[in-house]
């Protein structure tokens, strides 16, 4: 099983969500795709910077690698801040992105 992982910062109503669910949702009438981070200190430079103060926690997922770069975008929304790029996965392709998920962890 060839796997990846992600890492996304997420506010309590989210990260909560998550632990609950083990998937990812957007809120109706939301932007419609989640963006990840491929590395965990890109996305915890992210996390730390004052417009965030709302962010309370990273997740690391771990999901099937052929599954992510099929239908993710692997584009570079902050190259400053992700050095290493940056995954999104638009809301029409979220149940085939949570059903590749191996597993979920409170990286921090």
């Amino acid at each position: 099983m060839d796997t990846m992982f992600l890492y996304r910062a997420v506010n309590d109503r989210e990260f909560y969500s998550i632990m609950q669910t083990a998937k990812f949702s957007c809120l109706p009438g939301g932007v419609g795709v989640k963006y990840f981070g491929k590395n965990f200190e890109d996305t915890l430079r992210f996390a730390d910077m004052v417009i965030n103060r709302n962010i309370v926690a990273i997740v690391e997922i771990e999901v099937l690698r052929d599954i992510v770069t099929r239908i993710g975008d692997f584009i570079d929304v902050d190259p400053y801040l992700f050095r290493n790029g940056t995954v999104e996965i638009w809301e029409s392709d979220l149940d085939e992105f949570n059903n590749s998920i191996v597993r979920i962890v409170h990286k921090f």
